[in-house]
């Protein structure tokens, strides 16, 4: 009998192809006549499964391509990437890079960022509750003191820039949203996908504060994120962006600039 290990390759790479299984695998199924039929339902199960955990991942970039273009594209991911955790709430990291790389799709040159939207507002959903920052933290500090100071974001904010439409393209597919074509003219989109409270809200942001805020989620201070807002978009202005955001559930934590946990 071959070793455990050399077994469970031989059988998760029987799963992920769609050519018939080798006689050496079937030989190691129990014989009863029926392996290969026992075996192909099996495949099948896991190909629908994961198949079916993608398009709750993604019902947008589903409604986009259609049911059977989607399922099509969704089997070749499940095949090239199985799932690595028995858990499949986050299950489909990688389609957005997947579908970027698919030749028949390069006249939909939106669709990996609208993909990636989807997958950051599922990981929202997901993120750890964590209690967010509040007024009494920083009425004491001066201005001069903030520069120094590092700003903790909520974790389970993501930061998408694209050269496309996609929150119009998102929010257009959404349920309950009247139909309405979009055109890619609109320009790029800076989105910050962020779960507060309750709900996960997808916000439209200026490219200076998603530059300041990718800057606070590397752990820079909050004047060198400053820098880097500016250096993105002239016009990026702090204060008023404080005044939007700073008790908005954006961030959790204040820390000085020697802490790093």
């Amino acid at each position: 009998m071959k070793p455990l290990s050399e077994l469970q390759q031989m059988f998760c790479d029987g799963l992920r192809s769609s050519a018939p299984p080798s006689t050496l695998l079937l030989n190691e199924i129990v014989d009863d006549g029926l392996q290969l039929e026992r075996f192909n339902v099996y495949r099948n199960n896991f190909v629908v499964l994961n198949g079916d955990a993608l398009a709750d991942m993604y019902p947008v970039i589903k409604r986009l391509l259609g049911a059977e273009a989607f399922r099509l594209l969704a089997t070749a991911y499940v095949r090239d990437y199985p799932p690595m955790d028995r858990a499949l709430l986050l299950y489909g990291e990688r389609f957005a890079d997947f579908l970027a790389a698919v030749p028949e799709l390069s006249g939909l040159p939106y669709l990996a960022d609208v993909a990636r939207l989807e997958f950051a507002w599922t990981a929202a959903y997901h993120a750890d509750d964590v209690a967010v920052l509040g007024q009494h933290q920083v009425a004491a500090l001066s201005p001069d003191a903030l520069e120094n100071l590092r700003l903790q974001p909520h974790p389970s904010m993501h930061c998408i820039s694209s050269d496309y439409p996609i929150y119009s393209i998102w929010l257009a597919n959404q349920d309950g949203q009247m139909e309405e074509t979009i055109s890619l003219d609109e320009g790029g989109s800076q989105v910050v996908v962020i779960r507060p409270k309750v709900e996960v809200e997808v916000r439209v942001v200026s490219p200076g504060s998603l530059a300041f805020l990718q800057s606070l989620a590397f752990g820079e201070t909050i004047g060198t994120a400053y820098t880097r807002a500016v250096e993105m978009d002239a016009e990026f202005d702090l204060h008023a962006f404080f005044a939007r955001h700073l008790f908005d559930g954006t961030f959790c934590e204040l820390q000085n600039q020697g802490t790093t946990d």
